[in-house]
């Protein structure tokens, strides 16, 4: 998942710079992200460039002199050829151009590792951006459409073309359906990015998908699903399969997800628009695709690692998996290749039939879609390459010939030791007639040894045979599901949902592996069950979810419930729904919520059945999704909990449930209990409620020394929404260095509700004497007033402070990104910084560009890039250089100058709103109370706005309805940070940060 922050606009410097294909908009008119062309463009100047480990070695297979130009992925056959999908067109046509983008078909007749022949196989492609091969011909994501073509009369170019579905969106051309990849049952996926809108009819009925995501297409009964924000970042695109088919998802920017917990078709989503809920990993910058490594001819301790094209970065990444739970968690290694030539763009990479690595290199100075010109003069449309990364003194793997094979002898390469073997001879099972490749899989899988430590493992190879032909084989099944490796139940399972409108009883089926021991079951189990769209399947879904804490498991959980509501809601309303144990119904009720559910819980706490925690369950429940009036059944039944209480202060922030009548006389026991939990709770409801009657009670315990000062402090904060005639004089009284830093902050927080002149009069003398450690919290107690800032700001011009404590607060704003002028201004006048940002004009960035490459000193601009005021290391990390220290991190900039232009970096530095990547920009709110927050949008719906705090990395809740002011629009980064560098300064930043290739030191 992408994060931003407020530092130097290297939010908009990453993510300004766009991808070959997955791109982004930027808020406002870019410049044309273009890197210069190299002088020397040839595959020789290329080989030079590479750095790679020294057990490979890189060869040129194909280039631009065989025809091939822009190619955007590749895939092979079963003959050892290699297929090749090449655009002319993208990004626009000309106008009266005819679309003639061509799949091609590369050999290596004689085995040397380059190809010698080259042919057409489909030509007139209009923007193709991803195909698989099957079914006697390929698949192809053509625009809108996704069509078949083959070759009818053998003399290998297709003269048949079928349009299998249309209406899939085109509203960005890099985000067109791409990325078809096989999964081991013979379901086509493929992606498409957010700002197509699909509408697609099936024989099943029209599938949608409005936004960024995954299709899923079982060719033979033309049943199509799709998912969303089934990766982080607006653009997926690539997919990969573990040794037993655990599917991982690639997106457009870093991160790498595990796909199985998003395969669950629901218009509810968790985590927030850009997806991402779901990752396990991530490259340091922006790529895309995936590749598993298992080739005997590679370095054994290759095997298994995920290889990425980072087509930024220009690199292959290198990262290695581990489980985590139900699912992956993958480390970051250092990468397998970079390149220092600025057109290498590996967009696609996989395994050749000989062992080797094979590298798609689009080949382009340009990466960016619109943030050059449709028709720039350097966007390169002539060349293209492929490379061959092989290893020094290792055989290479010698392929069977899996054409001319038989079925019975396709069999026996299930069991293969290359996977790649393995996967082509389940593809050509595929292509076979049904009734010889049925036939054939169901005599290997009877002659095969019980005794055979692999026999699991051939199975699993085996009922993927099965599903590519819609053929259920319920005993085969069965076998998997009581297998011993949980690898291979948790395949099975898949598979039973799949099958499930083919099996009798899939439910019960279902239930046993719900119950599986291991949680990577118990997930596929959950994910099948949404499948079975009955009401019953929501409790095997709960049944699935219990357990020990697991974020993949919590995840697919929330989709399923939801996915399933329609069916179990009714259902469960009418009594005539169980559930194997109490808690499954508290949990699926909480996830879903609204009155009717909220009738369940008060039937249940009203039965007087129930066992304390149970009840204490329920009335927490309740208090979370009921109304008002249930807020007076949960203090009835609950004010001596303090869960209860906490439930409803959280309803009251997210929802804004109101007290009920009786608040007052039911809160005023827990004021007075010995338990302290119970108290703070209690004092925190006094103060959302604004309950004053109990003033008096929250202003002694405020005052009682003797008291916990959690206690004190939760009633300070109380008394700062109650109002009284000498609340302002006892809250000013707690401001004090007597008194321990969560109390004074507190009181000072809820003292500027009262007064923010005293309240900013009470922050200048404590900021003179108090802490470093605290002069973040002080101001950001202060600060979210709306007058905070002024008021400091006069302040401060009576009571001084030090240079050091101005150059600490100047660095809490910047790293919380508030752009507060006026304190700004008198901040720096006691640092003694003086100077303005120039006025932006194209001469004066040409200027500082010449300048920066002629003089800059890149060491000494990495320790301006180092300094504290500055603030630029407490967010970004550097290769080499220690930093990423605030909650909310910004990008990576070891890869910055991959691919973005000195005049934008220099942009950026200095004016930073002028550039400013989606999904990035500064929400601020000031309330009708006058609080402010502010920091990214991380969700909203119509009745909440959730905000993430650049400082803290918390998430508050604001309702809409108490929302008086929004702005939105400008760079998190608060203006002229760059104000006090001297020109020479500027210079050696600039000069750094444009050295920043693929590693933090400057080249």
């Amino acid at each position: 998942m992408n994060k931003a922050c407020p530092r130097l606009g290297f939010t908009s410097l990453l993510f300004l710079s766009i991808s070959l294909l997955p791109a982004a908009r930027s808020a406002a008119q870019a410049p044309s992200s273009v890197a210069a062309p190299e002088k020397d463009n040839t595959p020789a100047a290329q080989l030079k460039s590479f750095t790679l480990d020294k057990r490979l070695v890189v060869n040129l297979f194909a280039d631009e002199t065989m025809g091939i130009a822009n190619p955007i992925c590749f895939r092979w056959d079963a003959r050892g050829r290699l297929w090749v999908l090449c655009t002319w067109a993208y990004p626009q046509l000309k106008p009266g151009e005819i679309p003639d983008d061509k799949l091609m078909i590369l050999e290596d007749v004689n085995g040397d590792g380059k190809a010698e022949r080259i042919s057409t196989f489909a030509d007139g492609l209009n923007m193709p951006t991803g195909f698989a091969l099957g079914h006697g011909g390929a698949y192809i994501g053509n625009g809108p459409d996704l069509i078949h073509v083959s070759d009818s009369d053998g003399d290998g170019k297709a003269d048949r073309r079928e349009v299998l579905f249309s209406g899939f969106g085109t509203g960005d051309t890099h985000q067109n359906i791409n990325s078809f990849a096989w999964t081991p049952g013979g379901e086509l996926l493929f992606c498409q990015g957010l700002h197509c809108f699909s509408r697609v009819q099936t024989p099943w009925g029209i599938r949608r998908l409005d936004e960024h995501g995954s299709w899923r297409l079982r060719p033979l009964r033309r049943q199509l699903h799709s998912y969303r924000r089934s990766s982080g970042g607006g653009n997926p695109w690539g997919y990969a399969f573990g040794d037993w088919g655990e599917p991982f998802i690639k997106s457009n920017g870093g991160g790498i997800s595990e796909f199985l917990p998003s395969m669950i078709h629901t218009d509810h989503i968790t985590g927030g628009y850009w997806g991402g809920a779901m990752q396990i990993g991530a490259t340091k910058i922006k790529s895309m695709v995936t590749e598993i490594v298992a080739s005997p001819h590679l370095p054994d301790d290759l095997q298994g690692d995920f290889l990425i094209a980072g087509y930024f970065a220009r690199n292959i990444a290198r990262l290695r998996p581990s489980v985590d739970g139900a699912g992956h968690k993958l480390q970051t290694l250092a990468p397998l290749l970079t390149s220092s030539h600025s057109a290498f763009r590996p967009v696609d990479l996989n395994v050749g039939p000989d062992g080797a690595i094979y590298v798609a290199d689009w080949f382009n100075p340009i990466i960016g879609h619109y943030q050059a010109s449709f028709r720039h003069p350097d966007r390169d449309k002539k060349r293209g390459r492929i490379w061959r990364i092989s290893a020094r003194g290792r055989p290479l793997n010698k392929p069977p010939a899996l054409a001319a094979m038989t079925a019975a002898e396709l069999c026996k390469q299930l069991a293969a030791p290359t996977r790649w073997v393995s996967q082509q001879a389940k593809l050509r099972l595929m292509d076979l007639p049904k009734a010889d490749a049925i036939a054939a899989t169901r005599s290997w899988v009877k002659s095969l040894d019980p005794s055979d430590p692999e026999l699991e493992h051939k199975l699993y190879e085996a009922v993927g045979v099965f599903e590519s032909h819609e053929e259920v084989n319920r005993p085969l099944l069965e076998r998997l599901l009581n297998a011993k490796d949980h690898r291979a139940r948790a395949y099975a399972t898949r598979v039973l949902g799949r099958w499930h409108d083919r099996l009798d009883n899939p439910l019960a089926l279902l239930k046993q592996r719900a119950a599986d021991e291991h949680p990577r079951v118990r997930l596929e189990a959950l994910v099948a069950a949404s499948d079975v769209r009955t009401a019953d399947s929501v409790a095997v879904v709960a049944l699935a979810a219990d357990g020990p804490a697991d974020r993949f498991i919590n995840f697919a959980f929330s989709q399923a419930v939801h996915a399933l509501a329609s069916r179990w809601k009714s259902k469960l309303l009418a009594g005539r729904l169980d559930f194997s144990r109490p808690n499954h119904l508290a949990r699926v009720v909480g996830a879903v919520g609204g009155e009717a559910m909220a009738g369940v819980v008060r039937q249940q706490l009203s039965s007087g059945t129930l066992a304390p925690r149970r009840q204490a369950a329920m009335l927490e429940l309740l208090a979370g999704i009921g109304s008002s009036a249930d807020a007076e059944l949960v203090l009835k039944l609950g004010s001596g909990r303090p869960g209860a209480l906490r439930a409803l202060a959280t309803s009251f922030r997210e929802r804004g449930l109101k007290a009920p009548a009786s608040a007052t006389e039911r809160l005023g026991p827990a004021l007075a209990s010995p338990d302290k939990g119970l108290r703070i709770e209690a004092l925190t409801l006094c103060g959302l409620w604004k309950l004053n009657a109990h003033a008096p009670a929250i202003l002694r315990i405020m005052g009682d020394r003797k008291e916990a000062t959690a206690v004190r402090a939760a009633a300070a904060e109380a008394l700062g929404a109650l109002r009284g005639p000498s609340l302002g004089k006892e809250l000013a009284g707690l401001t004090t260095l007597g008194e321990t830093p969560a109390l004074r902050q507190a009181a000072l927080a809820s003292l500027a509700r009262h007064d923010a002149a005293r309240a900013a009069k009470r922050a200048g003398a404590l900021l003179a004497e108090t802490s470093p450690a605290e002069i973040g919290p002080l101001l950001a107690a202060l600060l979210q007033r709306s007058d905070g800032a002024k008021a400091l700001a006069s302040a401060l011009t009576e009571t001084k402070i030090s240079a050091d404590t101005a150059k600490l607060a100047r660095r809490w704003l910047n790293a919380a990104g508030r752009n507060e002028p006026a304190l700004t201004v008198v901040l720096d006048k006691l640092i003694g910084v003086q100077g303005t940002t120039a006025v932006y004009s194209p001469a004066y960035v040409a200027a500082l560009e010449k300048e920066a490459r002629a003089k800059g000193d890149a060491t000494r601009g990495r320790k301006l890039f180092e300094v504290p005021l500055l603030s630029c290391t407490s967010c970004h990390a550097v290769d080499g250089v220690k930093g990423a220290s605030t909650a909310v991190k910004g990008p990576d900039l070891s890869a910055l100058a991959a691919g973005v232009p000195v005049n934008i970096i220099i942009e950026s530095v200095l004016w930073p709103d002028r550039q400013i990547k989606e999904g990035y920009l500064a929400t601020t709110v000031v309330t009708k109370e006058g609080k402010v927050l502010s920091g990214l949008v991380h969700s909203e719906d119509k009745k909440a706005l959730r905000l993430l705090d650049l400082a803290s990395g918390k998430i508050t809740t604001v309702q809409v309805g108490a929302i008086l002011r929004r702005t939105k629009g400008g760079t998190v980064m608060p203006p002229g940070l760059t104000a006090s560098l001297t020109r020479a300064e500027l210079r050696d930043l600039i000069k750094y940060l444009s050295t920043l290739k693929t590693t933090g030191q400057p080249e």
